[in-house]
């Protein structure tokens, strides 16, 4: 569990203090601890080696989630509140709670936003949604639901829902080289039907055969070997993929460095051509942890023909030279 590099750039020494040492010191003081090097260690240094812990070590599944326990030794009433990233929160469970009510619980704890949350429970190996009003228009409760005890509620944050008039989306990506010789933060996007791998676009795939009229468009490596700065760009026509497909995973993924943190001054967009202002996905690179790949937002095609982007920020394992990690853990979040 040591650091992969030196803390800081003008270190010139190995990585002598292992993560949770670092952790601790970087409580104390912004300082290099090795002997003799006393340099000033970055920004966000503290919670990139956090991330990687986290990675490293993982907390339990949810499904292993140990409740509270009563004096009889029986599970007190509470449910656990979910993101797709494995945020999580137990709260105590009653029947008669409304759903308009459990979402503002769960906005307090999980910064969750009321009016984007959706919320989804597994009935018998169905997944249900659980909405505020039932059908007759009356304030839906977790027990109209069938909700119980030691239930696990899905949360999943709409970040932004398009209708049948969208045209271009543009996922578009700049980064710095992370040493003197080019190297690439690659940008996937990943095309599912449910939880079934379709189509791959990236660097290598700029086609495929069954996208048809240029529906989607990678750009390959875009180098500036003078700034030594790389671009990517994805545009997607969403309304023109193929009907088999109806989820889409943008990633970011390091190709040849061991992780994504040792790419320096990220610029993300990604945005509908007739309105460029609005940003369809949270900016998780602003501090990037030391992983291999983050799973930058998820995209879901309604029976409606819409298409609702969705929060994600995932990490995994994996890059564009081997998507098998990446793949298992879309299939292990979606499985939840």
């Amino acid at each position: 569990e040591f650091p992969d590099e030196p803390p800081a750039d003008g270190c010139v020494h190995p990585a002598h203090f292992c993560l949770r040492c670092m952790v601790d010191h970087l409580e104390k003081s912004n300082v290099c601890p090795s002997t003799n090097c006393h340099k000033e260690l970055p920004d966000g240094l503290k919670k990139n080696y956090e991330h990687e812990l986290t990675f490293l070590f993982p907390v339990p599944s949810l499904k292993k989630t140990v409740l509270p326990q009563s004096a009889d030794g029986t599970s007190d009433r509470f449910i656990v509140a979910m993101l797709l990233n494995g945020d999580h929160r137990s709260i105590a469970f009653d029947e008669a709670q409304k759903i308009s009510d459990l979402k503002i619980e769960i906005s307090k704890y999980l910064q969750a936003d009321v009016k984007k949350q959706k919320l989804f429970f597994n009935q018998n190996n169905e997944e249900v949604e659980l909405k505020e009003n039932t059908s007759n228009g009356e304030s839906a409760t977790l027990g109209t639901y069938g909700v119980s005890a030691g239930c696990t509620i899905r949360v999943i944050i709409l970040l932004y829902s398009t209708n049948h008039l969208i045209e271009d989306c543009v996922f578009d990506l700049c980064w710095e080289y992370p040493g003197s010789e080019p190297d690439f933060l690659d940008t996937t996007a990943l095309f599912y039907n449910d939880k079934t791998p379709v189509a791959t676009f990236d660097y290598q795939h700029l086609n495929h055969p069954s996208f048809k009229n240029g529906c989607v468009r990678h750009s390959g490596d875009l180098l500036d070997l003078k700034k030594k700065i790389g671009h990517y760009m994805i545009t997607v026509r969403f309304q023109e993929l193929p009907e088999n497909v109806n989820r889409v995973f943008f990633v970011l993924s390091a190709r040849n460095s061991p992780t994504i943190a040792r790419f320096k001054r990220l610029r993300l967009s990604f945005f509908d051509k007739k309105d460029p202002n609005t940003q369809l996905c949270k900016n998780h690179v602003a501090s990037l942890p030391n992983v291999q790949a983050v799973i930058m937002c998820r995209v879901d095609k309604l029976p409606t023909g819409e298409w609702n982007i969705y929060d994600n920020g995932n990490f995994s394992n994996g890059n564009a030279k081997n998507y098998d990690p990446i793949h298992q853990k879309i299939q292990a979040k979606l499985g939840e």
